[in-house]
């Protein structure tokens, strides 16, 4: 009976969550945005046939970068409210270090972000979002049709995310797993397996693969799997991703391990630079300055991080 309640509160928690996604969809449709919904009901239908398959907390929408002030007046004058600043300084510091805008529905529900990106700048993994938008196909999604990401495109996202919280949820894995058996075929694995170089971004692509076929029997492509095995740092890497999921050790800290799954030192660098010297929505919080006195959010972002996370740590 327990389990029986548990199934029907998900479900209906799942359509709710997609009677919302529907009638944002329609609103920013009206403003003539375009949104592609990703994760949430949108990637609960499109892998496994059922909104209610897939357990979300909340819904993730991506828009065009150049879109987002326009999304906000939209939104708020629809009754959702959100956390970014009135103030229009520490309005543009949250845009510039954020990856998303944090909402939440007019029944004060249902929380939502608006992304302009998959992840947040400091990760200094340069999707080419420009040609994602270019990109993406139509999909249905209970009775409708959705903007959505392609094979290829899904997967790399799946993988992204999945180094960004080290691989902490089994759940994670379990999608790219479901996602090789329903759409493996459509996947340009040398075109993608070059965007993963380019973007250095290899391992954190060749990761969640490896990943997958070892502990779900995921259909990875043989001649994939032999580049994952080629890379220690990768075998070292899953190895502690397994003995966490089992409870043999402690999860690595999601940035700590981040770093490791970037197989450039120009990469992590890049990473360590971006979040010790960029000013965010949280300094202008902290300390409010006049427009004069603002190259002092530098130093103070800078002792503020050193403070929180210290880079010996994340390289020891």
């Amino acid at each position: 009976m327990r389990f029986r309640d548990a199934e029907r509160a998900r479900t209906k928690w799942s359509l709710r969550l997609t009677g919302e996604l529907f009638r944002l969809l329609d609103l920013l449709e009206r403003h003539a945005i375009p949104a592609l919904p990703f994760k949430g009901p949108a990637l609960a239908y499109a892998l496994y046939g059922d909104v209610a398959m897939r357990e979300s907390c909340d819904l993730d929408v991506l828009v065009p970068g150049e879109c987002l002030l326009d999304v906000k007046r939209a939104m708020l004058a629809a009754g959702y409210t959100t956390d970014l600043p009135a103030d229009a300084g520490r309005e543009a510091a949250y845009l510039r270090a954020r990856y998303e805008l944090h909402y939440t529905s007019p029944d004060g529900a249902i929380p939502i972000e608006m992304h302009q990106a998959f992840m947040a700048p400091s990760y200094c993994l340069p999707f080419d979002y420009d040609a994602l938008w270019k990109r993406l196909e139509r999909q249905p999604l209970c009775g409708r049709e959705v903007r959505a990401l392609g094979a290829g495109d899904l997967l790399r996202m799946l993988c992204a995310h999945g180094a960004k919280h080290a691989w902490a949820e089994l759940s994670a894995l379990c999608d790219i797993a479901r996602l090789l058996v329903v759409d493996g075929d459509r996947i340009p694995w040398p075109a993608l397996l070059a965007q993963a170089r380019v973007m250095g971004a290899s391992r954190i692509l060749l990761l969640g693969l490896s990943l997958a076929a070892h502990l779900l029997q995921a259909p990875v492509p043989a001649d994939v799997l032999a580049q994952a095995r080629a890379d220690r740092a990768l075998v070292r890497l899953a190895g502690q991703v397994r003995a966490a999921l089992f409870q043999e050790s402690e999860s690595e800290g999601g940035l700590r391990f981040f770093l490791r799954t970037r197989e450039r030192f120009r990469d992590q660098l890049a990473c360590c630079a971006r979040l010790a010297l960029q000013p965010n929505e949280e300094d202008y919080a902290c300390l409010p300055l006049p427009a004069l006195l603002s190259p002092l959010y530098y130093p103070l972002h800078a002792a503020r991080v050193a403070g929180k996370f210290g880079f010996v740590y994340i390289f020891k």
